[in-house]
This record gives structure tokens, sequence and C-alpha cells, in this order.
């Protein structure tokens, strides 16, 4: 890679990136901040890829000189004593750099977003859909330590700042190898801040590393697989071993013991599986994570609402292997996390030593199947997830019972798949399933532009597809599109863009849900 540990501390120079006469910048070629040559543009991209090696998160993110810090909307930071608003104007994207001098604060807890505020100096900040968590240029931290004499000088680095936006993108995060590292790293954070936040773990659903790497995927605290693993591992089966004897347990206690699980077999969970490519769990678009924020680019709402509704929540990684098989991916995903694997699990209990272990993984097992296939789920299926979905319907259609609610935003998927199997067909058709649509699904040319937060800027024509299209509205569908979708109801997402077809019609994708729930309690 050719960093070296000299390297990575001191910037380069002309002289120590080449010795002879500079390489001519091609045309539009924009070279990283701080550079001025072509050489010394390769340079900083190698000395970075050996400065994170072996650092993963928010340590290689820091070591890069980038990091995430809650912006505040407009409505959102106010001054308490004049009540001016002083947050960052929406203008200020499309600046090819912006510095960052309005005040940025650390997350605060979104579980209780509509209930309290938190504050910090003179200011008072709240969280909503328009807050985010922006990606900023602090510069390379060796080069910005304070002393003892000058305590203010962080301070005053904070306040100047960079944020990313789709302006000055390139002059931060080079394209090619430099932004596929660098988005990688930001995906790993926003996993951990959505973990962190939404008391999320990672669970383990696929070990076979003959097939690839170990698949994960996020998932409640207290989902069942997370028994089967963990240091908790030894405590929690001594518990289940308990109830399966009966050890110092009355016929009373016992029943209880059952209404209790029997309880939790009732929550409902949504199902998150995002698009093919290099986006990783709960993560829809790279370039909006990196440009626009977290809660924009990635699945963060709809944990944040499935967790304010009660739900539980799994979000899987289908191309953790990489996009070629990320159907296998899903289906072991799905089948892992929905369908309790009885022969798996018999297998894996040969190994056991004893008979007491025996036991204690089938009583694990007994109670993650009971939960798995009884709750009801609901899913959010963006692009190849829609199609992946369909096909693992196809091929397994058991838990279709348990399906109260799906959201098809961008699928491809195809109801022609289905036509040997009239009962999928049907159902992906019924009220049940809901096709959210981009503008512009079929074209790449359109009248609205996108901002860097993810908000349209309509061209003013009232009667352009621009305003018409609005988030929500259901589309005239056409014999094509009921040829490939089947009578779905078909709503714009409200944005051109295909991958913000989750973010902008997250409101419409709520109410199809939120209206099955009402539906399915009055059922019950």
């Amino acid at each position: 890679m050719g960093g070296t540990q000299s390297s990575q501390i001191n910037p380069p120079t002309k002289s120590s990136c080449s010795d002879g006469p500079p390489r001519p910048i091609p045309k539009n070629f924009t070279l990283l901040h701080g550079c001025s040559t072509m050489e010394e543009h390769e340079h900083k991209i190698a000395a970075e890829v050996a400065a994170v090696k072996g650092l993963h998160g928010k340590e290689a993110l820091s070591a890069l000189g980038f990091e995430f810090r809650f912006v505040p909307c407009k409505l959102h930071v106010q001054d308490e004593t004049t009540g001016n608003n002083i947050a960052p104007r929406e203008e200020e994207d499309d600046s090819s750099v912006k510095k960052q001098s309005s005040p940025i604060r650390s997350t605060p807890s979104v579980l209780s977003l509509s209930n309290e505020s938190y504050e910090s100096g003179q200011a008072r900040y709240q969280s909503c859909h328009d807050c985010a968590r922006r990606l900023f240029y602090i510069g390379n931290p060796s080069n910005e330590e304070t002393t003892e004499e000058s305590p203010s000088k962080n301070n005053n680095a904070a306040a100047t700042a960079i944020t990313i936006t789709l302006s000055n993108r390139k002059q931060f995060i080079a394209d090619g190898p430099h932004y596929d590292l660098i988005a990688n790293i930001a995906q790993e954070v926003a996993q951990s801040i959505m973990c962190s936040e939404f008391n999320l773990e990672w669970v383990t659903v696929c070990k076979d590393r003959t097939l690839g790497p170990n698949v994960r995927a996020m998932v409640d605290a207290d989902h069942p697989l997370l028994l089967e693993e963990g240091e908790n591992q030894v405590a929690l089966q001594e518990l289940l071993l308990d109830n399966v004897t009966g050890a110092g347990a009355t016929r009373e206690e016992k029943k209880q013991e059952d209404d209790d699980v029997s309880t939790n077999t009732t929550k409902a969970t949504l199902l998150i599986a995002t698009g093919r490519g290099k986006v990783r769990a709960g993560i829809f678009s790279r370039q909006h994570l990196l440009t626009a924020g977290i809660e924009i680019g990635s699945a963060w709402h709809f944990v944040r609402e499935a967790r304010v509704r009660g739900w539980g929540v799994a979000v899987i990684d289908p191309n953790a292997r990489g996009e070629g098989v990320g159907f296998d991916t899903f289906k072991r995903s799905f089948s892992r996390l929905f369908v309790a694997d009885d022969d798996t699990s018999n297998n894996n209990n040969l190994c056991c030593e004893t008979t007491k272990q025996m036991v204690r993984q089938q009583s694990v097992n007994s109670i993650s199947s009971s939960i798995q296939s009884s709750s009801s789920i609901y899913i959010l299926a963006h692009s190849a997830g829609g199609g992946q979905l369909v096909r693992h319907l196809r091929d397994d259609s058991t838990l279709l019972p348990s399906i109260k609610a799906i959201a098809f935003t961008d699928s491809s998927h195809n109801v022609q798949w289905c036509k040997n199997q009239p009962p999928l067909m049907e159902f992906l058709q019924k009220k049940n399933c809901v096709y959210v649509r981009s503008n512009d699904v079929r074209s790449s040319q359109s009248c609205v532009k996108v901002s860097s937060r993810g908000k349209e800027i309509q061209c003013g024509d009232k009667s352009c597809s621009c305003v018409t299209q609005a988030s929500g509205k259901e589309v005239n569908t056409d014999h094509f599109w009921e040829h490939r979708f089947g009578k779905i109801k078909t709503v714009w997402a409200g944005s051109p863009d295909h991958s913000l077809s989750n973010y902008a019609g997250r409101d419409a994708i709520w109410g199809h849900f939120d209206e099955h729930t009402t539906e399915e309690a009055m059922d019950e």
C-alpha cells in the first residue's frame, strides 16, 4: 500500500511523492483536500489506507480525519434567550467547501423524541425526522493536538469542521478504492450507532466458512438466537434447564413461565432487507450516508418507529458474502431468524459432552422456535431485497401466514415467478402488500433536484410530475406494470432518487404497516 508510519503522521510533500515532474491533472479531476499534484493525491490515499489497517468503526474513521456529528434541523436549534434560529442553512449544502460554525453536539436518545429535549450551553436541542448525524471532515487528528498553553485549539477546530456534501465530497473522499474504504467504515459506524441507540445486537446466522465469511444480522438484544451465543450463554441455559426439568418449580410457577413465553411470542417483528451491491445491513445508500447523514442513508427511521410501537427488529445483510450470492445469503438469514432449524440443532446436540448440555440446547431451540414461528412479521424489502424475498417465499412459503404486511420499495420482483403458486401470487397483490415507487423508476432524467440532506428542490411547475407525484399518492399503473407486479397497490415514494425511496416514502410505508396492525388487533 506504500504507507509508512512517518507518512501517516506527516503531510505529503512534492519531494516525498515524486522525484520527477508532476503528472498532468486529468480534465474534470478533483484532487483531495490539501493536494496540488497527482502524486500528492495518490500518496495521501495510500497513506490513509495504511493508517486504518487493523482499525474499525469510529477509531478508523477518526484516523482518517472524519467524524459523525449530530446536526439539529432549523426547528430544533434555537437560542434560549432570543429564540433566533441558529441551525445551518440548507443553501450552504451546495457550497464547494462548507465550514460548519453552528452548534454540533453529541447524539441525544431518540426513544423519547417528542417528550424531551436536551441542552448544551445556551441552545436547546430536540430531534426529529429532519435532524441528522452528518459526516464531517475534521482533519488529521495528529496535526490538531492541543497544549496547555492553547486549550481552545480543539474547540476552534471543531467550529471549523467541514460538512461532507454532494458538492464537496470528491475533495475529501476520492472515487474508487478511497471511496469504498471510507464508505465501508462509515457503514460500520452507522450500524454501531443504531445498535447503541436502539438496543440491537449482532447475531451470527450462518457460520459455514466454506461458503464465505460468517453472515450476521442485527436483532433485538433479547432475540432467542442470542441465547445460543455470547457471554451469558451458560447462565441462560441453566435457567432454561431448570424450566425443563422443573427443579424447584411448582406447577403454578411453570404455568406462569409458559404464560411469559406466550406473551413474547405475540411481539411483532419488522424485517428490513436492503438492496444488492456494496451496502450492508441497515444501509440503503452509501452516498447519502456520506453526504446527507445516517438517518437519510440508512434504515434509522424505520428502526426508530418500530421501537416506538414496541416491535422487534431484524436487519439482515444479504451482501455479507458478495452480491453474487445475495439470494443464498438472504435465504439462510431469513430461515435462521424466523424458522427453527431443528436438523442443525440436533446435529449440534450430538457434539455435546453430556445429556445435561443436550437438554439445555433443546430448551433454547424450543423457545426459539415458538417465538420465531408465531409472531407477526412486517417486512420492508428494498430493490433486490424484494426479489430475494419473493424467490424465498416461492421456495418456502411456511411463514406466509405470519407475514402481515410487506412494503416493497422499487422492488425487482416479478409476480410471474409465482404463477405456479396461486396462494403466493394472490398474496402479493392483496392489500397486505404495497409497492412504493420512486418517481423516475424508469428514467434517469428528472427535473427534481435532491439536496445533500435528501430534500427535493422542485422545478416550480405545478403541473409537472415532480409536484403531482407526491409521496403516498397512488399511481395509475399501466399494463406493463400490472403484468410484472400484478394489481398491487402502488404509490409514489415522493423522490426521483431510487436510493431515497425508503426515506422519502417512510410516512406512506408506516401508514401501510399501521393499517394492518390495526386490522390485526381488531381481528383478535
